[in-house]
């Protein structure tokens, strides 16, 4: 019985014999997690300042990413980094007919040089599986407002001659909560940012 155990446990990694159905998605440890920032199928450009943050994976550790410029999501541990990716917001909401929805504020800061981007992130589970049920990402993006049924997104947009730390407009963006869909939609137009979902 030993040998068995012995055995399930090399033939089945670890970080795999660790993970467990989800369940009830304030228990899941998003502070040591990889979460993936969507890739833009077709990339568009929205201006300097305006459009999605960075996609690819973020690798929490104890809640910090810390990531370096160059090749995508490779490091040279032999120089300071160049971002940092730290939970902002993490809370936990109950919208009508779901098991509960994990909300995550993450800010990623330019260390060696200036401005910073913000993801968004909604979490729930789904038939044992943590599943994404909305994102949004960008720059001067806020999340203003939010209860167990819509939320409130403050979305700043440049306008082409806007020196970088004074946006032209924040524009609010609503959503609600769809049952039926089980995920996040939009209630408000986006039409000065069209990078939203």
């Amino acid at each position: 019985m030993a040998f068995a155990l012995l055995l399930i446990g090399i033939l089945r990694p670890p970080a795999l014999a660790a993970q467990s159905a989800c369940t009830d998605i304030s228990s899941v440890d998003f502070r040591n997690r990889v979460i993936v920032a969507r890739r833009a199928a077709r990339p568009v450009f929205y201006g300097v300042f305006n459009g999605p943050a960075p996609d690819g994976p973020i690798r929490l550790s104890n809640g910090h990413f810390y990531d370096w410029d160059g090749a995508p999501r490779t490091s040279n541990r032999n120089t300071a980094p160049d971002w940092l990716t730290e939970i902002d917001r993490d809370l936990v909401v109950h919208p009508p007919q779901s098991s509960g929805v994990r909300v995550l504020s993450l800010v990623r800061t330019h260390l060696t040089g200036t401005g910073s981007f913000t993801y968004i992130f909604g979490f729930t589970c789904q038939n044992g599986d943590v599943t994404k049920v909305f994102e949004a990402s960008g720059q001067g993006l806020k999340l203003r407002t939010i209860t167990d049924s819509a939320m409130v997104v403050d979305v700043a947009v440049w306008a082409e001659r806007d020196v970088h730390a004074s946006p032209s407009t924040v524009v609010s963006l609503h959503y609600v909560w769809s049952p039926r869909l089980k995920r996040y939609v939009r209630s408000s137009s986006n039409a000065a940012c069209p990078w939203m979902p």
